[in-house]
Formats: C-alpha cells, sequence, structure tokens
C-alpha cells in the first residue's frame, strides 16, 4: 500500500507530511495508507459499516501495521504502525470520506487487473468542516513480546477542513511489529474512553517467484506478457495484490488474488510500462472492532514483499 507524494488529497497529503518529516522517519520508502476505517467501498475487500447516526454521526478507527523488505536491494526491513479515530457528521458517508481522501486500497476483484483510481470526483466538500480526528489519549501496541507506545502527531494546520491527532510508530525498526502473531492496542484518556483491540498478525510472504525466478534474483522483467507468480499459501480470508509500478509513477497496475490459491497470473497486455521500476505483493489480513466509543474500526496487516526490476519489451 504504497502512497506517492503526488497524491490528490489534503489528507493523503497531510500524512505524508506527518512520516516525510526529516526530524523522526526520514528516508522511509512508502507511506503508510493508514487513516479512516476500512478498505474502501470500491475494493475487492469487504470494507467495514459505515452507517451513521442520524443525528450524532459516528465513530471509526483504523489501526494498519505495515512491513516492507525490498529482497533485491541491500536495504533492510521497514516497519510502521498507524492509528487514527475520526468522527463524521451525519451528512458524511466515511466511505466517500475515505474516496475522497485517497486512503483505501483501491484493488480490483479477485482474479482481475487494474490501474489504481483514485478519483476523488462527485464527493462533497462542504460538510468535510467538521470532520475530526479524535484524541484517544495514550495509545500501545504490545505483542507477547513486545511494546510500542504510538506517538501523538497533530495533523498540520494547511486547512479548515480537518482537524485533529493521529498516532504512529516513532521510527521504522520491524522489532517492534513481528509478524505471525497477536497484537493488542490499548487506549487509556482521551475522548473516547478506555479500550482494547486483539488481532491476529499472518506470517510474511515467502518463497516468492515469478516465473522460475525468485523475486530476490530478478533483474529485468518482460511484463507485457503474461507473468506466472506464486508464493507459499496463506489463509483463505486473506488477499495478496501484486501491483507493478514505473520509477517515477507512468504506469502502475494491480492485480488482486486470493492468498490460499498460492499462485496467479498477470495477463499480457494488463501493464504497459517500461525501464525502471518495482514488483511488489502484498499479503493482506484486516480484522473488525467495535470497542469503546468506536461504531466500526478495522485492524489491517499489509506486509510486503518487492523487488527492484527493469521492465523491458
Amino acid at each position: 500500500m504504497l502512497l506517492k507524494w503526488a497524491g490528490r488529497c489534503y489528507l493523503q497529503r497531510v500524512v505524508q507530511v506527518l512520516w516525510q518529516s526529516p526530524s523522526w522517519v526520514a528516508g522511509f520508502r512508502s507511506v503508510p495508507v493508514l487513516v479512516l476505517t476500512a478498505l474502501g467501498s470500491a475494493c475487492s475487500v469487504t470494507p467495514a459499516d459505515y452507517s451513521a447516526d442520524a443525528d450524532t454521526g459516528s465513530t471509526h478507527a483504523l489501526i494498519t501495521i505495515e512491513r516492507s523488505a525490498i529482497e533485491n536491494s541491500g536495504e533492510g526491513p521497514r516497519a510502521a504502525a498507524f492509528a487514527g479515530f475520526v468522527r463524521t457528521p451525519p451528512e458524511v458517508d466515511a466511505a466517500s470520506m475515505l474516496r475522497l481522501a485517497g486512503f483505501g486500497i483501491d484493488l480490483p476483484a479477485v482474479g482481475q487487473c487494474a490501474e489504481p483510481n483514485r478519483s476523488a470526483a462527485g464527493v462533497p466538500l462542504s460538510p468535510l468542516a467538521r470532520v475530526e480526528f479524535l484524541d484517544a489519549g495514550d495509545v500501545v501496541l504490545r505483542t507477547s513480546a513486545t511494546s510500542a507506545t504510538l506517538a501523538t502527531r497533530a495533523l498540520p494546520s494547511v486547512t479548515d477542513l480537518i482537524a485533529g491527532v493521529v498516532y504512529t510508530t516513532r521510527d521504522r525498526a520491524v522489532e517492534p511489529l513481528p509478524a505471525a502473531t497477536n497484537y493488542t492496542l490499548s487506549t487509556t484518556g482521551g475522548v473516547l474512553g478506555s479500550f482494547d483491540v486483539n488481532a491476529s498478525a499472518p506470517a510474511l510472504l515467502s518463497s516468492v517467484s515469478v516465473g522460475s525466478t525468485p523475486l530476490a534474483e530478478l533483474g529485468t522483467l518482460a511484463a507485457r506478457g503474461a507473468l506466472s507468480i506464486s508464493w507459499a499459501r496463506g489463509l483463505g480470508r486473506d488477499l495478496v495484490y501484486v501491483e507493478l509500478s514505473t520509477q517515477h509513477g507512468t504506469a502502475s497496475t494491480r492485480c488482486t488474488f486470493h492468498d490460499d490459491a498460492g499462485q496467479g497470473t498477470i495477463p499480457a497486455g494488463a501493464f504497459a510500462g517500461l525501464g525502471l521500476g518495482e514488483i511488489s505483493l502484498h499479503r493482506v489480513h484486516s480484522e473488525r472492532f467495535t470497542a469503546g466509543s468506536v461504531d466500526a474500526g478495522e485492524v489491517r496487516f499489509d506486509f510486503e514483499q518487492s523487488a527492484n526490476v527493469e521492465f523491458i519489451e
């Protein structure tokens, strides 16, 4: 779930300002798509319930844990966690807000490929003056062996449309955010009251190959022909999406597969990019919750394995 600086929406730019601040996480290669509540109404993943109370609106939450590794580079793996708690007024549909912000995982249907859609057309702006990211007090993310207190980040005062705070890990270290384990997120204080949320992280992707070539050994890729991709099977309820993208974003394609299939094919003609770029596979696992004053929430894990490649004819 890579979010490029050339994004088209205010919230997308806001979170990138936070993540690219040189004072605490300079050089982080991607920005987690981590605000609001669910995977987005345009994607094949079922979103959380965005219904709003007719009088008071509703409160939504998203906690996301991401890990990424470039398999054919000398860079070490990186990780990040983020929590956002947002209150939307009755006249604002949270799914529309998500599309406007560009924070949904815009995935095609399983077995299909498509260019990511970042359009915010048709979403009314006027009610957003009342959208608020809530102070949840102390937010701590724990596993059986690790504990990380998330840092509070005030949203930049770029516009009056959005206000409040979000929560992030303080750096890009992977040790506090392991795979294949149980997580608990706890809040204490703040306007939402104290509550705990539990979720189970999947294993990292493994045994990833493109054709007969392991991901770590890729150098060039003839992406205009059909590409057969395989990985060690995961859970049936999870998804794996593959993204092909050129270095400067001139071409990008995503394809979605069931994780337990262990393989998928990107058809010839699905991607037209040439030159330097990247192929990445993401294992996505999500769990819904309601807790405290949160009407609809989600914990989402996005674990990525990628390779730098040159796309050729």
